[in-house]
């Protein structure tokens, strides 16, 4: 029998990259009461800049997978900085080409740019202000994220609230309200497993997004991982190390060599040929390099294995 070829791994990381002396920034609410006019507007443009830096550093080190922050735009779903965005970011010729930069090297090196809006977000919850403020964040943020050419915006589901039965309905009828097509749910570690979530998504036709470390934390009992891989492939990955041991929930600084063969491995039993994957560790995308090398076209191999 041939043996399968080692399926095609692009890596990435979340939000901050450690070798850029730059963070993103933020305000406070009271700068919004206020209208604070200078502050917002400068934060913004710090962040939009920023943004870019990072995508070409990214490019240049052959990193085509990234979170962006989802505080790129804070407290966007506010009237005061809705209004502050259209005119100094959508109506300022710098900043237009700034984003116009970003969704053409999104294009030309088909990066896989995703955001995680925070878990304050929650669809299944059965508090109506809730679900409410949480439909206007998430449609803000992907308004936003389409102008940079992103693909996923990553949701969990939520909690169970004493019933996962009628959170899950809540869910379904909420999901509506939003615009799905960058729509992407993500297993978690402790109320919803890979399996729910992929029955979910096949059900509703959204993306899903497998968690590795999440399915160790919280497993599904009733399926194998790989049948799920296989039948209704992720459209992403996310790959963590426990700290401090390989099941705790916390995520440790780098990635483990044994994790990172683990979700390879289960991707050849899944028949997944190519795949994205975002390394959620505490040093960023100095965790990449830490236990792979670069190949081409964004495709990276674990040290010392065999090139071809």
């Amino acid at each position: 029998m041939e043996r399968q070829k080692q399926p095609q791994i692009r890596v990435g990381y979340a939000c901050i990259n450690l070798s850029i002396k730059e963070s993103f920034r933020n305000f406070r609410l009271s700068a919004v009461q206020k209208q604070d006019e200078e502050k917002i507007t400068e934060v913004m443009w710090h962040n939009i800049r920023l943004l870019k830096k990072i995508i070409d550093y990214n490019i240049k080190h052959n990193i085509y997978v990234y979170r962006v922050s989802s505080d790129l735009i804070p407290f966007c779903t506010q009237p005061y900085v809705k209004t502050l965005y259209e005119e100094r970011v959508l109506q300022n010729h710098e900043m237009q080409q700034y984003l116009r930069d970003i969704h053409s090297l999104q294009e030309k090196y088909q990066l896989r740019l995703s955001i995680h809006p925070s878990q304050f977000n929650v669809l299944a919850s059965p508090k109506k202000e809730v679900v409410n403020r949480s439909i206007a964040e998430i449609n803000e943020q992907t308004r936003w994220s389409k102008l940079l050419g992103v693909s996923n915006v990553v949701l969990h589901i939520g909690g169970s609230y004493g019933n996962k039965e009628e959170a899950l309905r809540r869910f379904k009828a909420n999901v509506g309200y939003v615009d799905c097509k960058l729509i992407s749910i993500e297993n978690d570690d402790k109320t919803y497993n890979a399996q729910e979530v992929c029955s979910l998504c096949q059900d509703l036709k959204l993306k899903w997004v497998y968690d590795y470390h999440h399915c160790r934390c919280h497993p599904s009992p009733d399926c194998a991982i790989e049948e799920l891989l296989e039948i209704y492939p992720p459209d992403k990955y996310h790959l963590s190390t426990g700290t401090p041991h390989y099941d705790s929930r916390p995520h440790a600084e780098l990635i483990s060599k044994g994790d990172y063969r683990g979700l390879i491995k289960l991707l050849e039993k899944g028949n997944i040929l190519k795949a994205d994957v975002i390394f959620e560790a505490k040093l960023k995308n100095k965790a990449i390099t830490a236990i792979l090398e670069p190949k081409e076209q964004g495709y990276w191999i674990l040290k010392g294995e065999n090139k071809e």
